[in-house]
């Protein structure tokens, strides 16, 4: 029984990671900065594609056309939440080393939000890239 209840948890980790896995186009999205200011992505005129394997993640964000960020690390997702620990980034990471997100993923949306204390500190939504 024991063996059985193993491989339905690494059936059921396989199956969540496939249906993150793909190209992400970023569709909207904003931030609270470090001053208590929400920062919309509209405004930044922020573009991005992250793309999503079975374990690991990558992104590039531009901001009118020139370099904003990216980072690239592994990432662990269930059914409703996605944490994604990066290795390489041109941002700094958070002690724990992870960002944590609840999300839900709809046809070709995934809309994921961020808090930190309570607070709602970022949200994005990506469509899947065809």
């Amino acid at each position: 029984m024991k063996y059985l209840v193993l491989v339905f948890a690494l059936f059921a980790n396989s199956v969540l990671a496939h249906s993150l896995k793909g190209s992400w186009q970023l569709v909207s999205g904003f931030y609270v900065d470090e001053q208590g200011q929400t920062i919309d992505y509209e405004g930044l005129k922020l573009s991005a594609i992250k793309v999503v394997s079975d374990n690991h993640f990558s992104f590039i964000t531009m901001a009118d056309g020139k370099f904003w960020a990216a980072g690239a690390g592994d990432f662990e997702a269930t059914d409703s939440t996605y944490a994604e620990r990066p290795v390489h980034t041109s941002y700094p990471v958070p002690a724990d080393g992870q960002f944590r997100f609840d999300y839900v993923l709809d046809g070709d949306l995934w809309q994921k939000k961020r808090w930190q204390d309570g607070k709602l500190v970022e949200q994005e939504v990506w469509r899947r890239m065809p």
